[in-house]
């Protein structure tokens, strides 16, 4: 069962989404004032998720609270239009979007994506056969000899693995890894995604694989997280 924390779900195209979900087995807690919300929310809560409303004619408040509850370390869904996507921060790599006209099944989709996801990144260490990457050294080994990586280069594996199959666009992983500053082109990506390959090159298969025209992402079938500290067995690929 997860637990739903539930804020802007007022109208009655909210309530009758909130009732499908409802039947589900999800523990539900609504909030309608921002500072009860704030006051939940100070601390990570990465074992609920926060479903937040952003339709209506009001949206500057609820993509603000979506943003700051994704930085504080607790799982977000967000029910919007695409035409705002730019709107939501996505570096901290807690939120996920739910396009207008929501359904039960896209809203389930991606409650389980962004829970897995968040277990991923609360996890000490990433493990893909004798792959290993310690989130909280920073420090990667291979078949266990340590593996000199740049600050640059360990981002990106630490953004592909904790996002095992999805798909990365060369300018989401621009703006991810360099920042909304960098004035460089996406070529740059390519070049450290193939110095971080030859690094790699003693897996039997590139972990790293092309999405020609599209990006990279992460392909390891059997990528699992540490199990100490709570991390999760088995996560969920995201597509």
């Amino acid at each position: 069962m997860t637990a739903l924390v539930l804020f802007g779900f007022s109208d009655p195209h909210a309530m009758a989404l909130i009732d499908e979900l409802r039947y589900e087995d999800h523990s539900l807690e609504f909030f309608h004032a921002e500072p009860a919300l704030n006051d939940a929310m100070t601390s990570p809560r990465r074992d609920e998720v926060a479903l937040v409303w952003c339709l209506g004619s009001s949206i500057s408040f609820p993509v603000a609270l979506s943003n700051d509850i994704a930085s504080k370390g607790t799982p977000v869904v967000a029910i919007a239009d695409d035409s705002i996507a730019e709107l939501f921060e996505f570096n901290s790599g807690y939120i996920e979007l739910c396009f207008n006209p929501p359904t039960v099944h896209e809203v389930r989709a991606r409650i389980k994506t962004v829970k897995a996801r968040a277990t991923i990144q609360s996890a000490p260490k990433i493990v893909h056969g004798d792959l290993t990457i310690d989130v909280n050294s920073f420090a990667v080994s291979l078949n266990g000899r340590n593996i000199e990586l740049t600050y640059k280069e360990y981002e990106l594996l630490k953004l592909f693995a904790s996002n095992p199959g999805r798909v990365f666009r060369r300018e989401d992983i621009l703006n991810r890894i360099w920042g909304d500053d960098y004035f460089g082109g996406t070529r740059t990506v390519d070049v450290h995604v193939r110095r971080l390959r030859s690094k790699l090159d003693d897996v039997s298969h590139s972990v790293i694989e092309t999405m020609w025209r599209v990006g990279y992402r992460f392909s390891t079938p059997d990528v699992h997280v540490n199990t100490n500290n709570g991390g999760a067995r088995e996560p969920v690929s995201v597509a």
